[in-house]
C-alpha cells in the first residue's frame, strides 16, 4: 500500500482533516486463465526522470546567487522521482571556511536549525502510535506543574504551534556572548514563563520554540531517557541516516560547513557553540542528502502508520503568509500551484530549507551572513520545485514579504540573539 500525503489547509486554529489518497493493489478477477490473468500486459514503467543539463546549469546559477546575495557558502540537493526511478542534482557554491577558502563538500554537515522539529514531532507521534501518549493529553497531565495554565494546552497544540506560549528565544542572551553556556530545558521554559501567553490556547497560531522544548521534555518523561536517544532509536537509526546526529556539545562532524554571524560590526565564526540553548527545537546536525531521505521516508509512510500519518498532516491552523501548520510539517502552495510540505530553519549563521512535493525533494543550506538571505533562497525553491514555471533568472527577486519565513525576532537576520 502506497500512502500519499497531501493535506488540506484551514483557517486559524481550525482543525482540518488530511486529504489522503490511497492506492491499493487489487488482485485481478473476472475472465482470464486459472491464475486470474486477463492476458493484458501491464503498461511498462515510465522512463526515470532526467533533470537534464540545462536545468542543472540553472540550478547551479541559482545556488551561486544565494552566495552572491549574502552567504559564505551553500549546498543543495534536488531529487526527482517517478515509478521508473529517480535522478538527483547536488550542488555547492562559495566556501566552507572563509579563512582557509576550503571548498564546500557536497556531503557537508551543518546545524539544520528548526528542521529538527519534524524529527522530534515524528518521535512524539510514534509514542502516540504505540499508546504511550495521546494527542489530547494536556501539559498538566504530561508535565505536572511545569507551565502555568498547562491544563488548557494539549500535545496537539504544542506540535502545531497553537498553544499561545511565548517563544523563549526572543528573550535569550546572545550566543556570541557565551557560546559554551549549557542550558537545561527547564531554564528555557522558565524564560518563556516570564512572559504572558501571546493568545489563549487553540485560538490562533504563532511559531514558538517553547513548544518543542516541552515536547522533548514529554518524550523524556515517557521514555525515561534523553529525548535525543529516543529520536536516534526511533527515527534516525531505522531510516539509516548515518550523517545525522543530535549533539549536546559544540563539536561538529567533518566535513563541516562553517557558519558566521556579525557581532559589533565584525564577522564571527559561530560554527561551534553549545546547542542546548535550542533543546529539542534546533539541535540536529545533518546533510542535504539525509534530510531529503528523512522527508521522503516520512511522507511515504515508512515511519508512521497510515492513521498516524494522516493525523500528522492534518493542518490545524494557517498563517496569513500561507503557511499551514500541521503536527511538525508545514504546508504551503508555491506560485505554480504546487502544494508542498516543508520547514525552514534559522539559527545564528545558518539558514536551512527543506521542501517536498509529490515527486520532488529539495533541501538547501546556506551559511548566511547577509541581514536578509531569504529572497535568493526562495527564488531557488521555486526554480527547483516548479521547473516548468520558474524562470532561470527570476527578476525581480522576491522580497521576504512575498514568501513566508520563520519568525526570527530576537535571534535573527544579522543580529542572532538580539545583541
Amino acid at each position: 500500500m502506497d500512502f500519499k500525503r497531501w493535506a488540506a489547509t484551514g483557517g486559524a486554529a481550525a482543525l482540518v482533516a488530511a486529504a489522503a489518497i490511497v492506492a491499493v493493489n487489487v488482485p485481478w478477477g473476472g475472465e482470464g486463465d486459472a491464475t486470474g490473468s486477463t492476458g493484458v500486459r501491464p503498461a511498462p514503467p515510465p522512463d526515470p526522470p532526467d533533470i537534464g543539463a540545462d536545468r542543472r546549469i540553472e540550478l547551479q546559477q541559482a545556488l551561486n546567487e544565494v552566495v552572491v546575495q549574502g552567504s559564505s557558502g551553500a549546498v543543495a540537493e534536488l531529487v526527482e522521482r517517478n515509478e521508473g526511478g529517480s535522478d538527483a542534482w547536488n550542488g555547492v557554491a562559495g566556501v566552507a571556511d572563509r579563512e582557509r577558502g576550503t571548498p564546500v563538500d557536497p556531503g557537508a554537515h551543518f546545524r539544520i536549525a528548526s528542521l529538527s522539529k519534524p524529527f522530534v514531532a515524528a518521535t512524539a507521534l510514534l509514542l502516540v502510535q504505540d499508546g504511550s501518549l495521546e494527542l489530547g493529553d494536556t501539559l498538566e497531565d504530561m508535565l505536572p506543574g511545569t507551565v502555568e495554565g498547562g491544563e488548557q494546552i494539549t500535545l496537539r497544540m504544542l506540535l502545531s504551534h497553537t498553544s499561545g506560549l511565548y517563544s523563549y528565544n526572543k528573550d535569550m542572551p546572545s550566543v556570541v556572548a557565551d557560546p559554551e553556556r549549557s542550558w537545561t530545558p527547564e531554564e528555557l521554559v522558565e524564560i518563556a514563563q516570564r512572559h504572558r501567553p501571546v493568545f489563549a490556547p487553540a485560538t490562533d497560531v504563532q511559531y514558538s520554540n517553547t513548544n518543542y522544548v516541552l515536547v522533548a521534555m514529554v518524550i523524556e518523561r515517557v521514555t525515561g531517557r534523553p529525548y535525543a536517544e529516543a529520536v536516534q532509536e526511533r527515527v534516525i537509526e531505522p531510516l539509516g541516516l548515518e550523517d545525522t546526529s543530535i549533539p549536546f556539545d559544540s563539536r561538529m562532524p567533518e566535513p563541516v560547513m562553517r557558519a558566521y554571524t556579525r557581532s559589533h560590526g565584525a564577522m564571527v565564526d559561530i560554527t561551534e557553540f553549545n546547542p542546548t540553548r535550542w533543546y529539542g527545537t534546533a539541535q540536529v546536525v545533518s546533510t542535504v542528502g539525509d534530510l531529503n531521505r528523512f522527508w521522503r521516508a516520512l511522507l511515504d509512510g515508512e515511519l508512521l502508520d497510515r492513521e498516524m500519518l494522516e493525523q500528522m498532516l492534518a493542518v490545524q491552523a494557517e498563517e496569513e503568509s500561507g503557511y499551514g501548520y500541521a503536527l511538525g510539517p508545514r504546508s504551503y502552495t508555491l506560485s505554480c500551484g504546487e502544494q508542498v510540505w516543508m520547514h525552514p530553519g534559522n539559527i545564528p549563521g545558518s539558514r536551512t530549507w527543506s521542501v517536498h512535493g509529490e515527486d520532488r525533494d529539495f533541501t538547501l543550506f546556506q551559511a548566511r551572513s547577509a541581514k536578509d538571505p531569504d529572497p535568493p533562497a526562495w527564488a531557488m525553491i521555486e526554480l527547483a520545485m516548479c521547473p516548468e514555471e520558474a524562470p532561470a533568472e527570476p527578476d525581480p527577486s522576491p522580497s521576504t514579504g512575498d514568501y513566508p519565513g520563520e519568525d526570527v525576532t530576537g535571534t535573527g537576520r544579522g543580529q542572532d540573539g538580539g545583541k
